[in-house]
């Protein structure tokens, strides 16, 4: 059978990636000239099964120009055989303006999220907001952005429906010391059947239209996997640090480190891993493996935050906070503090509402400009990293800039604010 002639289903997804994406040398950038692969506008094609994904770097071109390069993207992906479904993501010039800002009394917005299903993610998520939450001087509240399967509610034992205030916004349901927020408890367990943009929508307006007040710190429980909702989440969301949830099965853990990447490739600073279901103890006294062990913390480079065990304490949510949940509120505390804003000074190149040309010209000017040592930061309103790739061939290096240069760090610190960090 020739290859031509491979079922969708049938077609490897990295295959079929590769191959829509040699497809799309075939397609110009506008600004540019080059292929939209070469010049970086294209930033990611990834799929599954015989739907593919191309994320691309729109910003800078106007409103037509960027609907006629997504629909020649959107065609060439189609017509690569084995693609029953393509879609290009990406935010034209001004798209910003449309960027969450629901949670603007929100001080610190922690995400939790596992590529694998069935971990324990949901207990993990709540029983750290609890243990924050148990801070008197700490406002805290929970987000449930699972939206095929908001167990928030059933969790702490809350019903709804939600009620709107005077200006129309949902008010957050009170949950001991907790503020939460779940589509759960708009659906009163009616069948979800989110698809597409309806599902993007509705996790950003759920978050944008709930009046949170004035929280210190905002608990988000993502759904599992790697798909458009948690994309939606990491590029819209104002979050400051992510925690990664796995069991210590070495296939768990190699499910979750695809979380990692995708965290790392939208610059959202890592915070560490717990490893949940690590073991339990029977009445003999006895330890007991539920799984086999993989090294957790090396197979993800990320620090282990704490162990839940397989016990009843962790599945509880009475009044007492399991003592691991507290032990997990101090480290996420901690790790906060060490990933930090990237410290950026008065003279760093702002290229935020800038065309897509200027901006690529005017960082390889003035970075060439730079002194060997001189450390060059850029800011930006979206993903600086491609432009990271020309600053490599701008002073005739080699290789990914990490290991090209002496320092290399992006670093999102604000939904339309990213700031790279180049010393060479």
């Amino acid at each position: 059978m020739a290859k031509d002639d491979i079922v969708p289903d049938e077609v490897p997804t990295d295959d079929l990636a590769a191959r829509v994406r040699e497809g799309l040398r075939a397609v110009d950038d506008p600004d540019l000239g080059t292929d939209v692969l070469e010049s970086g506008l294209v930033t990611d094609v990834s799929a599954e099964g015989g739907a593919v994904r191309i994320a691309a770097d729109l910003a800078g071109f106007d409103e037509p120009t960027a609907e006629d390069v997504t629909e020649a993207m959107r065609r060439r992906a189609l017509s690569t055989p084995g693609v029953e479904r393509a879609t290009v993501e990406g935010e034209p010039t001004g798209a910003a303006d449309d960027d969450i800002d629901g949670a603007a009394g929100v001080d610190t917005v922690i995400a939790v999220a596992s590529a694998k299903g069935g971990v324990g993610k949901t207990t993990v998520s709540t029983q750290l907001a609890r243990a924050l939450a148990a801070d008197p001087d700490r406002d805290v509240g929970i987000f449930d952005a699972d939206l095929y399967g908001p167990n928030v509610p059933e969790l702490l034992d809350l019903e709804g429906p939600v009620s709107a205030n005077a200006d129309g916004d949902a008010e957050p349901i009170e949950a001991g010391d907790l503020t939460a927020m779940s589509v759960g408890l708009i659906a009163n367990d009616e069948p979800l059947a989110w698809r597409g943009a309806m599902a993007h929508e509705a996790v950003s307006e759920l978050f944008e239209d709930t009046a949170w007040g004035e929280l210190d710190t905002l608990v988000v429980d993502l759904p599992p996997g790697t798909g458009d909702i948690v994309l939606t989440a990491l590029q819209s969301l104002p979050i400051d640090g992510a925690v990664l949830v796995s069991t210590p099965h070495p296939t768990s853990v190699g499910d979750t480190s695809r979380s990692a990447t995708l965290f790392e490739e939208n610059g959202v600073p890592l915070l560490g891993t717990v490893v949940n279901m690590r073991g339990f103890s029977c009445e003999c006294g006895r330890e007991h493996d539920l799984f086999p062990e993989a090294d957790v913390e090396a197979a993800l480079d990320q620090p282990v935050l704490c162990d839940f065990p397989f016990d009843e304490r962790v599945r509880e949510f009475d009044d007492d906070v399991p003592p691991e949940a507290c032990e997990l509120a101090a480290a996420v505390d901690e790790r906060l503090e060490a990933v930090g804003d990237l410290s950026v000074p008065d003279h760093a190149l702002d290229l935020r509402g800038l065309p897509k040309r200027i901006r690529h010209e005017q960082a390889t000017e003035e970075f060439r400009a730079t002194e060997p040592g001189e450390t060059f930061y850029l800011i930006n309103d979206h993903d600086p990293s491609p432009l990271a790739n020309e600053l490599v061939s701008a002073v005739d290096r080699e290789g990914a800039p990490g290991d090209a240069f002496a320092e290399y760090q992006v670093r999102r610190q604000a939904p339309d604010e990213w700031v790279m960090a180049v010393a060479r």
